[in-house]
Order: C-alpha cells, then sequence, then structure tokens
C-alpha cells in the first residue's frame, strides 16, 4: 500500500478508534509507521483539541523529534483564529524534553504578531530567552516590530544594540520598522539621523523604509527636507520611484507650492517615471485649492490622455471645488460622469453636493441629495447629518434641525462636538437660551466634551440676552476645570460686560488677559475703549492708547472711528480731530456713524470756525 494510504488509513483507524486512546505505548518501528504519526500531527491544528493532545503524547513517549511534530505547525502558523489557541502550542513547546530551535518559535511568534498582541510577543521573547535559546535576527526583529507598535520604541533601539553585538546582520524590514515606529511618534528627524548612521555602517535602506521617512517628513511640514532626501535616492543605488516622487509632490500641493510641485512632476518624467492617478490627482488637488479651475481641467484632460482613469478621490475633489464655487448643479454634472466611467459616488461625495446645496441657502436641494444617498444604499455619516443640521439653524428652521439629531442614535451615528456647537447656536440666536442650556449638558453626559467654540457659542448667547450671571460662572467653571479660555472668549465676555454698563468687571477681566499668558488683541482692546468712553474715563484711554503704541498693537478702522466717536460724544473735539487726521493719512475713512456726527456738530452754531473748516474736509 502506497505511504498517502497509510496516512489516511490511520486518520480513519484514529477516528473509528474514539481518538487517539488506541494508540500503541510502543515506539513505531518503520518509516512508514512514522508517517502516519507525523500525518495524525499534521491535522492537530484542524482538530486542535485531540490534535495537541496526540502531538504531547507523541512527545512524552518519545515517538518524534521536536522538529517532526513541529514542521506542519511552521506551515499553519498564520492560521489561528485566537490567541488562546497560539499560546497553547507555546506552552506544549516549551514543556518538550527536547527543546525546538529558536527557528521553530519563529513561525509561531509571527502568527501572534499578526494578531497585533505585540505585548503578548514581548512577554514570550522573554520567556525564550530564559530558557536559553539563542537568537536569530528574525526574532529580534519580530521584537523590534513589537516594540515600535507598543509605542515604545526606545526598547526597539536596545534590541538593535543586540543585534549588532551578537554579530547579526539587521535586514531592511528591521530598519524600515524601526524607522516607522520613530515617525509615528513624531520624531521625524531622528529616524532620518537613523537611515544616515545605518547607511555609514553599510546597511542600505531600501524604497520601503525611504518612503516611510519621506512620507514622514511631508506630513510634519519637512518637505524641503524630504526633497533633499529624494535628491540623495537619485544619486545613490536605490532610485526614487512614483510613490516618493509622488508623495512630495502632494506635500507641495498641500501647502500651496503649486509651481514647485508642476517642477518636480517634470522632473519626474524627464528621468522616465510615469505618473500614476495618485500623482495627478495631488495635481488637481493644489490647483484646485488655489482656484485654477482651468489647469485642474488640462491636468484632468491629461490624465485621460495617459490611459489613467479617474478614481473617486479625483472626482471628489472636483466636485467640493464646484460646490464651493457656488456651482452645485454643475457639480451634479460631474457625478453623471463619475457614474459612466464606473466609480460610484461615495458618501464624501453625496455630502460635498449637499454642503455646495447649503451654501447657496438651497436646503430642499441639500435634503434632495439626502434623500437619494439613501436611496442608493450609501450610509449617512456624521458630518452628513451635521451640514444638514447647520443649514436648517442658519434659516431658522431649528425644529428640523433637531428631529435630525434624535435621528442619528438609530442610525448608528454619534453627534459629535461640531453637531452639537452648532445646535446649541441655532438656539442661542433665537434666544431660547433654556434648549441651549440643556443640549450643553446632554452633550457631556454623551461623552462629547465642549471644546472652546462650544463655550464661545453659549456664553455669547448668555452675553446677547443679559444673562451675564451666568455667563461669568460658567466663565470660573471652565477656569476651574483646568480648560484655558482663549482670546476670543475673553472678548465676547468684556464685549457683553461692556454692554451691560459693568465696566468695573469688564476692567478686572481686561487686565487679568496678560497673567493667563495672553494678549488682547485690536478687538478686546477696542471694546474695553469704547466702554471707557461711555463712562468719560478719557484718561484711562490714553493711557491704554499709549501702551497699545509701545506693544505694537495698531489701530484699525473700526478701533479709529470708535476713538474719534468716542471724543465727539465726550466734546473733545481737538483730540477728536487729531484721531481724525492721522486715520484718513494711513487710509482709513470715516464710517457712517463718525460721518453723522460730524454732520451733526458742522449744524451747531457755536462751532469754533477752525474746527469748522477741518471738519468740511473730512465731510
Amino acid at each position: 500500500m502506497p505511504e498517502e494510504g497509510y496516512g489516511r488509513k490511520a486518520r480513519t483507524a484514529t477516528e473509528e478508534c474514539g481518538g487517539f486512546e488506541c494508540l500503541p505505548s510502543s515506539k513505531p518501528h518503520s518509516s512508514t509507521d512514522g508517517l502516519i504519526l507525523s500525518n495524525l500531527v499534521c491535522c492537530r491544528i484542524e482538530k486542535k483539541g485531540k490534535g495537541q493532545r496526540v502531538d504531547e503524547m507523541m512527545l512524552r513517549r518519545g515517538w518524534v523529534s521536536s522538529t517532526t511534530a513541529f514542521d506542519s505547525d511552521q506551515c499553519k502558523s498564520g492560521g489561528f483564529k485566537n490567541l488562546e489557541d497560539a499560546l497553547g502550542l507555546f506552552d506544549s513547546m516549551v514543556r518538550m524534553r527536547h527543546l525546538p530551535s529558536i527557528v521553530k518559535f519563529t513561525p509561531l511568534l509571527g502568527a501572534i504578531v499578526k494578531m497585533k498582541h505585540y505585548s503578548t510577543v514581548i512577554s514570550l521573547i522573554k520567556r525564550i530567552e530564559l530558557l536559553g535559546l539563542e537568537y536569530d535576527v528574525y526574532t529580534l526583529s519580530m521584537l523590534i516590530n513589537s516594540f515600535c507598535f507598543s509605542n515604545r520604541v526606545g526598547f526597539s533601539f536596545s534590541v538593535l544594540g543586540k543585534i549588532l553585538k551578537l554579530g547579526l546582520e539587521p535586514n531592511s524590514v528591521t530598519l524600515t520598522t524601526l524607522v516607522k515606529g520613530l515617525c509615528v511618534e513624531g520624531k521625524i528627524m531622528p529616524a532620518v539621523d537613523l537611515v544616515n548612521e545605518m547607511a555609514r555602517k553599510g546597511y542600505q535602506p531600501d524604497l520601503v523604509t525611504y518612503g516611510t521617512i519621506i512620507n514622514g517628513l511631508c506630513k510634519t511640514g519637512n518637505t524641503t527636507v524630504a526633497i533633499g532626501l529624494l535628491k540623495k535616492m537619485e544619486q545613490g543605488s536605490c532610485k526614487p520611484g512614483v510613490v516618493a516622487y509622488s508623495t512630495i509632490i502632494d506635500s507641495l500641493c498641500k501647502d500651496r507650492q503649486a509651481i514647485e510641485a508642476s517642477n518636480l512632476f517634470s522632473e519626474m518624467i524627464g528621468k522616465g517615471i510615469l505618473p500614476d492617478v495618485v500623482t495627478y490627482t495631488s495635481l488637481i488637488d493644489g490647483a484646485c485649492n488655489l482656484g485654477q479651475w482651468k489647469e485642474a481641467t488640462r491636468l484632468l484632460n491629461e490624465m485621460v490622455s495617459r490611459n489613467l482613469a479617474p478614481d473617486v478621490l479625483t472626482f471628489n475633489i472636483l466636485l467640493d471645488t464646484l460646490c464651493k464655487e457656488g456651482m452645485a448643479t454643475e457639480a451634479e454634472g460631474v457625478i453623471e460622469v463619475m457614474i459612466q466611467r464606473g466609480q460610484q459616488p461615495n458618501t464624501v461625495t453625496y455630502n460635498a453636493l449637499m454642503d455646495g446645496y447649503y451654501l447657496q441657502g438651497q436646503m430642499d436641494e441639500a435634503l434632495r441629495v439626502f434623500d437619494v444617498m439613501l436611496r442608493k444604499g450609501c450610509a449617512p455619516d456624521v458630518f452628513s447629518y451635521s451640514i444638514l443640521i447647520n443649514g436648517y439653524c442658519k434659516s431658522k428652521g431649528i425644529d428640523k434641525a433637531m428631529s435630525l439629531l434624535e435621528e442619528m442614535p438609530h442610525k448608528g451615528l454619534v453627534p459629535n462636538v461640531v453637531t452639537y456647537s452648532t445646535l446649541i447656536g441655532g438656539f442661542c440666536e433665537l434666544g431660547r437660551l433654556q434648549n441651549a442650556q440643556v443640549l450643553f449638558n446632554e452633550m457631556q453626559t454623551r461623552g462629547q466634551i465642549p471644546d472652546l467654540i462650544t463655550l464661545s457659542t453659549i456664553i455669547g448667547g448668555l452675553c446677547k440676552f443679559q444673562h451675564l450671571d451666568k455667563a461669568m460662572t460658567l466663565f470660573e467653571v471652565i477656569e476651574d476645570g483646568g480648560l484655558n479660555p482663549d482670546i476670543v472668549l475673553y472678548k465676547i465676555l468684556i464685549d457683553g460686560l461692556c454692554k451691560a454698563g459693568k465696566l468695573e468687571a469688564a476692567r478686572e477681566l481686561f487686565f487679568s488677559i496678560h497673567a493667563k499668558g495672553l494678549f488682547p488683541n485690536i478687538h478686546t482692546h477696542t471694546i474695553i475703549i469704547s466702554g471707557l468712553f461711555k463712562e468719560g474715563l478719557l484718561n484711562e484711554v490714553s493711557e491704554l492708547l499709549k501702551e497699545m503704541d509701545e506693544n505694537g498693537c495698531l489701530l484699525n478702522d473700526c478701533s479709529y472711528n470708535t476713538i474719534v466717536q468716542g471724543f465727539l460724544r465726550n466734546n473733545e473735539i481737538p483730540r477728536a480731530m487729531q484721531f481724525l487726521h492721522v486715520m484718513v493719512e494711513r487710509g482709513f475713512s470715516a464710517n457712517a456713524c463718525t460721518t453723522s456726527m460730524l454732520v451733526d456738530f458742522l449744524s451747531n452754531d457755536g462751532l469754533d470756525h477752525s474746527f469748522r473748516e477741518m471738519f468740511e474736509k473730512f465731510v
């Protein structure tokens, strides 16, 4: 009988005997018997319970060596459904009479790495070390990988040191893993230094390593350094390909450096490197961001002429640009072309179109697109709902907006801070402050922490409708909670206090800004100046203006008009004329309120003749 037949016969016999209890206690006498046992081992993973006990019995009785028993496991190491099975096999291996070599452990560890149980891999490798087994470069590379993905890159370098100390050769995967770990932690320049250092020691980075660093450099705004690295690659044996070039081109486009991106694109083609869809999509995105619609169209046509089919991302960029330019109807045409070319619109596509109609104030059309999206089986996301909610809030349809908010959980969506902030703003605008406060409390109950925009919105609403005490109480809660208010929040509160005639509280708040490490901007200064004028505190105005001048806080159109009006109201004509003259010299003009006040003064018969002549020049 052929040996293959013996394998089948053995498996059948074992099943008929109710498992492995019928196996003889003596050692097999022939290679054929050994093959039968080997076949029994090969099915151990498919029938993990009995299979593992077969392994253990065979090894205990000394029927097979550790190498024979675990050759099948090496082939099947990626087939574990859960960590428990993998750990069970590991425990069996370490309890064996003859401990397997590190080579036998490596596939098992690799399987656990694939499951992303990095801390477990680290723990198991430590156990292997305690057993006295010598490491190989593959095991140590897995240890580096596990440390990196556990955000413990520092430990990875210790392992690299061990690799070099043992006289082992770190491979490109090891180097790339370390580089990626550094990039994930935002340590881009140390990653560059690592590659340079390893290159000096004779370990040449491959395309993947270089690509990882270039991507990290571009994401952190170090595009110039990335270009330098690209040039270095050109001079070496590892030449950059389309991925490296496209990554840098995309970064340049995002930085609005269209000319530099175009030059690099031309250089790439000149070297015989053909652009792909990603390259063209980046260039089209860059042109759209700069409002260069003709250039975007030219690039699209060139892309198609190279037999490169635009993908969903390409179409979405074009569609989003049209919508932002107020051409939502034309954007619908892009969707038709998109479908004709076999690209199905996704949630991002429909969101862009909805947003386009919202920007034009066409909420009915935005809702129509939302319904189309649902009919097409395209699931809306939080942004989809936020667009509609924002639109309804702006058009005073706050109750419709609330209905959408209540619908979101039924769709498996969690409203975010933006969604809540929009609705809170809508209620504040209508003076429905109680509803706004209910939502403000609800969002926190649901785990959404209010940001500064949310807080500015609700405090602004409280100030607008003269609920200054509640606004100040909330402000104090914010400070006590460890969230640092920004200058916008201070401005809103100071403005509310000034308008309510609570100048002393406004002044106190204004002068506390510096202690918080903030600097009042011109808008905040103008608000407090207006309040000081209303109380007739002209000396304080003069002191504040002097301080602003010393700090380089330049007056703008609004502040000049506020100062001129303040001096006129306090009958300080000479000082009003002084600022009026400087205002005009610096290219600013009197606004409607200032002009009206000047006309009123001109109609006053008691106005000094010299002042009358000066006023007439400005009126």
